[in-house]
């Protein structure tokens, strides 16, 4: 009896191995095949030039060469290449996120997964170096041209005035804190126009509706134009600007939006709407003139833009070195605004104020600014920048600098002109 039960047990057993061993050959096989499969796949598949998802360029394939291989850059750029380009990355990477999420993840690249389908993003911390550089240049321009009004608007991000959307515990830092830090730094002849200030009371006061509206898009790092025209209202005593007879008139443009927070996230479950203002109660009419393309057009507003992965650039159609706009007022007030994008959905409600608004941004600007100074007469100057944009930036005191140094103030000046290879785009804002 136990010489049978011991021959079962060994005759089973060898019919366990060799299933273990017919089971990882198929499953080796299988391996192997897709490994085949995906590898001819990714070979005889076209390269995408964009990823609509993440709203970015992808890596070309790169050319081999002994120097490159040598120095391992070959290596570096094909491994980049190669992640770009992978057959159905969308799907593997939207798999991912799914699971990642399933898992208890609510931090993704710095955004975090929010409440009411908000992606916050977490506020930069400051380059110390680049601001006090920034903060000095700010200073020495304002110094060159003490008649004129100098203000500075600095708008932080959605996590720093709608906590309570964040995670549990999530660890952000006090954006508002840094701004003040940068404001109390400015010379006494700079007046502040307090973002915060105003988008905390909007968003406490606000009913419901206009909650659900949002002052910041659920999508995208920008605010939205009900946010901008919050702060532009308690804005306007500051600037000097009379509203006698002017309102506003939404126009919804789109419900589809997919910011930069989504695409870079992976969370695609929300939609953003877009809404621009005309102002309404004056007869005053402008148009804009942008030098890189040398396009003129009777609006700021591009609605061919609403067809692209990045919507919000229906503003200006995204960012340029300079946009002129030159406006009917007869108010002698000439502006002159440095920015970053989130600008572009302020100026909407400033045409009916200014006979000249002038955009610079000089992350793509490389001209002598003095210039514009005369050439336009320019009575107002407004920084207006995102604070995440702000902290880290270098290339606003370069433009000032140059400026404060080198420019030459009586300089005849013309047409501003500004170089054609400077590419629009959020550039990362």
């Amino acid at each position: 009896m136990d010489r049978e039960r011991k021959s079962r047990r060994s005759s089973q057993k060898k019919i366990i191995a060799a299933n273990r061993k017919a089971h990882n050959t198929l499953l080796t096989s299988i391996v192997l095949l897709l490994i085949v499969v995906f590898f001819v796949a990714n070979i005889i598949s076209k390269d995408k030039t964009f990823s609509d998802n993440e709203n970015r360029p992808l890596a070309a394939r790169p050319k081999i060469g002994v120097e490159s291989v040598k120095s391992g850059t070959f290596a570096r750029d094909f491994d980049s290449y190669y992640a770009d380009q992978f057959v159905g990355r969308d799907a593997w990477m939207k798999a991912k996120y799914n699971l990642d999420y399933l898992m208890g993840k609510r931090e993704f690249s710095n955004i975090y997964i929010g409440k009411k389908g908000y992606l916050l993003q977490a506020p930069a911390t400051p380059n110390e170096e680049a601001v006090k550089n920034t903060i000095s240049a700010m200073n020495a321009f304002a110094g060159k041209y003490p008649d004129a009004k100098m203000y500075a608007l600095i708008v932080p991000d959605a996590a720093s005035i709608m906590p309570e959307m964040l995670p549990a515990k999530a660890p952000v830092r006090n954006q508002v804190k840094d701004i003040a830090d940068i404001e109390g730094k400015l010379l006494g002849s700079f007046r502040v126009i307090d973002a915060a200030d105003s988008l905390n009371s909007a968003y406490k006061n606000a009913n419901d509706a206009t909650k659900e509206k949002g002052l910041y898009y659920r999508t995208d790092h920008h605010w939205t134009s009900l946010g901008a025209l919050a702060v532009f209202q308690d804005a306007t005593s500051t600037l000097g600007l009379s509203m006698e007879g002017v309102t506003y008139t939404p126009h919804t443009v789109s419900e589809s939006f997919r910011g930069t927070l989504a695409s870079r996230s992976g969370n695609l479950s929300h939609e953003d709407t877009i809404v621009v203002y005309e102002p309404t109660g004056t007869d005053i009419i402008y148009n804009v003139y942008y030098p890189d393309s040398q396009l003129r057009s009777r609006s700021m507003f591009m609605v061919d833009q609403l067809k692209e992965k990045d919507q919000y650039t229906v503003f200006f159609g995204g960012n340029h070195p300079v946009v002129e706009i030159e406006t009917t007022s007869q108010s002698g007030r000439n502006l002159l605004i440095f920015k970053d994008s989130y600008a572009n959905s302020f100026i909407q409600f400033l045409t009916p104020f200014y006979e000249h608004i002038i955009l610079v941004d000089p992350r793509y600007y490389y001209d002598d600014v003095s210039s514009v100074m005369k050439t336009y007469g320019i009575t107002d100057v407004m920084y207006l920048y995102s604070a995440d944009t702000f902290v880290v930036d270098t290339s606003l005191a370069d433009t000032l600098n140059a400026a404060v140094n080198g420019g030459v103030e009586g300089s005849e000046g013309g047409t501003v002109s500004t170089p054609t290879d400077a590419s629009p785009g959020d550039a990362g804002e």
